[in-house]
């Protein structure tokens, strides 16, 4: 197995100055968004017309630069993403970042000696994933967030390919590139770059139809964000070949601290240098935190990953606020230390539910021991003022006191910065005998190479050859440039005598000469966006059968769609070993077609999953992720891509066929017209369009029904909460969200309202869209009645869409709703 020497430390820039902060601060590797297609459009981003300086300017410390084209792209769009990928290619990146599969196909197509990374925005949760992901083009692979250490290594047992993985900074609750919330709510994708961050709002729990008690938990989405600086260690005994570092919303303060943390964490690992202290990593949290912890790198811990009580930043726990005190016409917080604060110090008196009550400001005055001070430290008892714009009286006594900001820890930061030696590390070698010119040669860290040779023959010396600290002195002057010395070796011939003049004109030579090696552009092709697309067609072969088919939660829905004239059901169960008797029992009755669906993650050791439910000879089986649709075809069960393999272009579409499909079904990131658009290519017959269904909100790795309803940290010891009762999620406008648990015990949020695609049915048909899908979650067997029968009605030109839509609008508590098929206007 590759296993390379020490991960790469990965660090974000979403604007130059944090750039330039990341390369003073020791990264290896900065990543950056160009203005348009990145998962982070709130950036400031690059412009891809100084493409090729940023690029000269990173090259020329050594530093590697990764551009982040990963969010989905729409057929219009493609020949945007070609030329981005013509200047990523011109400018000499070191690689792009690409979630969508068209963009890989693009990529290898324009540029193919042009490195690709599969963003974890592909959600790759396994090794068949990882396989598919390099089998189209993907050098590099970044693993879903929510693995473990243990399964990682099982991947890393599995795959040879370089996997990068996340090790500081935000979290999200759902796994990315699953992420539907933006788009149902506010047509803002974050599969586009840009995430609402709903998960950062709060909501109430239902319990079986009853408001649960969460005391000051309101933010049950939130989750903690993730630091594991002490376990790169194990991240480098896996042989990881990047370790990354989220946050190109954040300062250039936030990236330089986290840099310089991972960057003593990796060297110490290899063995250079001490680990980071405490104060070290403090710092880094100082800049930015929501709390900390490691993750899903230590395994699931449904009872650590979401404290609930915040949902931003809050610097680091200082105190406990003991009183609340009005003297000389000043109110004063009386503080317990359990850190230093001083005057100027951003300060946060915790509030009750949902922040209702925080007190919070600058630090105006501190007294400690009866004195004024500048600051207090660790240990005392002290009193502080949040100045005369600031009414601290309804301060929560008992609560946490955080401090937000602290000015000296980013002068300290910015001193670092200053003090950094930056700059690409270059080996020298000297070489020469008496009557030659002298040669150097030299090979930078970060791959350049350059040889020149002296302007005159070398004469013999009278006392031997030049000293070899004289060569060191003289070569190793790289002040002022953006090399450093590494080794510097002489090996001269015996009586070979340099000047120390002819020893400056070397290095100055050598100087020039790397300089112009400081970025080389990928050679690239005459093929692009149009000879893709050209070539874009279904395969040749029969699709799936024709039909409308109930995606079912339960036999008894399963039952009553079938009643209501389905030609088929899918059974998503959350009980695996009720599936096989409601195979059966669906079968006794003539079901002439039973798919199964498979969960919509599969980790390491989860294939069982799959290869259980093929065993029970299903008509057909979902296929929601890449780990499964590398695998298609290696059975006969016929299989049929679902929304979750984010299908948003026609390229994409023929490559996800091209994988053994039956169908795929068009990702829920589409509007309307974009739905239409891809049903109308050549692909319509391929297609199977969901009509109805409440919007899969949140797919999570946490579950919030074992937080909540048990002190259980894994399904282990949880004892199965969900098989018990009914969980929702109250959301600030009153609308309660489902909760629904899986087979793999993830959780789903679902849109309290389904999504209506009626309006689209009679275009799809003129398309030649065959097949057609209904998706239940709660819905009781007379609501699966009425649902089937109106769709089956509109199906059978027995009822119109608006029709069908009136019917619906009265369907359940909250009706049907457009969600992600408005089309909106930017």
């Amino acid at each position: 197995m590759n296993r390379p020497a020490r991960p790469e430390v990965l660090a974000p820039a979403g604007d130059p100055d944090a750039l330039r902060a990341a390369i003073q601060a020791g990264a290896d590797a900065v990543y950056f968004g160009l203005q348009g297609f990145n998962a982070r459009a709130r950036a400031t981003n690059f412009d891809a017309a100084s493409l090729r300086d940023t690029m000269d300017l990173l090259h020329a410390h050594g530093v590697r630069g990764y551009v982040t084209l990963n969010t989905l792209v729409f057929d219009a769009e493609l020949p945007a993403v070609e030329a981005a990928l013509r200047a990523c290619a011109a400018a000499g990146v070191d690689a792009v970042i690409v979630q969508d599969l068209a963009v890989v196909r693009l990529a290898r197509a324009i540029a193919p000696e042009l490195p690709v990374h599969a963003s974890t925005q592909m959600t790759c949760t396994d090794a068949g994933a990882v396989e598919f992901a390099a089998a189209l083009g993907a050098s590099r692979v970044i693993l879903a967030r929510e693995l473990s250490l243990d399964d990682i290594a099982k991947i890393r047992a599995a795959t040879d390919i370089p996997v990068e993985v996340f090790v500081h900074g935000a979290l999200c609750v759902a796994y990315s590139g699953q992420c539907l919330t933006s788009e149902a709510i506010g047509g803002r994708s974050a599969n586009r770059g840009a995430c609402a961050q709903a998960c950062r709002l709060p909501y109430s729990l239902v319990v079986d139809g009853e408001a649960r008690d969460t005391g000051d938990r309101a933010f049950l989405l939130s989750p903690e964000d993730l630091e594991a600086s002490a376990l790169i260690p194990q991240l480098s005994a896996l042989g990881v070949a990047s370790v990354k570092i989220e946050g190109r919303l954040k300062a250039d303060s936030y990236v330089a601290a986290t840099t310089a943390l991972y960057r003593q964490s990796v060297d110490a690992a290899a063995g250079d240098t001490a680990a980071p202290g405490e104060a070290t990593r403090a710092r880094a949290l100082q800049m930015f935190t929501r709390g900390s912890g490691p993750g899903f790198l230590a395994g699931v811990d449904h009872q650590r990953l979401v404290d609930g009580s915040t949902c931003d930043h809050r610097g680091l726990r200082i105190a406990t606020l003991r009183a609340v005190e009005r003297m000389g016409g000043r109110t004063w917080l009386r503080l317990s230390l359990d850190a230093d604060l001083a005057r100027g110090d951003g300060l946060l008196v915790q509030g009750a539910r949902a922040n209702e009550g925080e007190v919070g400001g600058r630090v105006w005055a501190i007294t400690a021991g009866g004195l004024d001070v500048e600051r207090a430290a660790a240990g005392s008892d002290a009193r502080v003022w949040l100045g005369p714009e600031r009414d601290a009286s309804a301060a929560m006594v008992g609560h946490a006191v955080w401090r937000t900001n602290a000015p000296s820890e980013e002068r300290a930061v910015r001193d670092a910065l200053q003090q950094a030696t930056a700059g690409d590390v270059v080996d020298l070698v000297l070489r020469g005998r008496v009557g030659e010119p002298a040669r150097l040669e030299a090979s930078t860290r970060s791959g350049r190479r350059a040889v020149v040779e002296g302007d005159a023959p070398i004469e013999a010396g009278r006392n031997g050859r030049t000293p070899d600290e004289v060569v060191r002195d003289k070569l190793g002057r790289l002040g002022g440039t953006t090399l450093r010395a590494g080794t510097i070796t002489s090996e001269l011939g015996p009586d070979a005598m340099v000047s120390p003049s002819s020893l400056n004109r070397l290095r100055r030579a050598l100087v020039d000469a790397l300089a112009e090696r400081v970025t080389v552009p990928w050679a690239t092709t005459d093929e692009g966006a149009g000879t893709l697309l050209a070539s874009a067609v279904p395969p040749d072969r029969a699709p799936a059968p024709a039909g409308l088919f109930v995606l079912c939660r339960t036999l008894p829905q399963a039952h009553a769609a079938i009643d209501a004239g389905a030609d088929g059901v899918y059974l998503d169960f959350l009980e695996l070993t009720g599936t096989g008797p409601a195979v059966r029992a669906l079968r006794d009755r003539g079901v002439r077609h039973v798919a199964l669906a498979p969960p919509r993650i599969r980790k390491p050791g989860e294939e069982k999953i799959d290869r259980y439910l093929a065993s029970l000879a299903p008509d057909a089986l979902l296929v929601r992720g890449l780990g499964a649709l590398h695998e298609s075809g290696s059975d006969e069960v016929p299989r049929i891509g679902d929304a979750s393999l984010n299908v948003t272009n026609r390229i994409t579409a023929a490559t996800v066929l091209s994988r053994g499909l039956s169908s795929f079904t068009p990702s829920f990131d589409l509007d309307a017209a974009q739905v239409m658009a891809l049903l109308e290519s050549p692909f319509g017959a391929w297609s199977e369009l969901v009509v109805h269904h409440p919007m899969p909100l949140f797919h999570m790795e946490h579950c919030v029904i074992a937080a909540e309803l048990s002190t259980g940290r894994t399904h282990l010891d949880c004892g199965r909460p969900c098989e018990r009762h009914r969980v929702s999620l109250r959301d600030r406008a009153g609308m309660e969200h489902p909760v629904e648990a899986d087979v793999g015990c993830r959780n789903t949020v679902f849109h309290a309202a389904a999504q209506s695609a009626a309006g689209l049915v009679a275009g799809a048909r003129r398309a030649g869209v065959r097949r057609y899908r209904i998706e239940l979650v709660r819905e009781t067997p007379e609501e699966v009645a009425r649902i089937v029968d109106a769709y089956r009605r509109l199906l059978a030109d027995q009822a119109t869409a608006a029709e069908v839509w009136n019917t619906l609008k009265t369907e359940g508590h909250y009706g049907v709703v457009r969600g992600s098929l408005r089309v909106l206007v930017d």
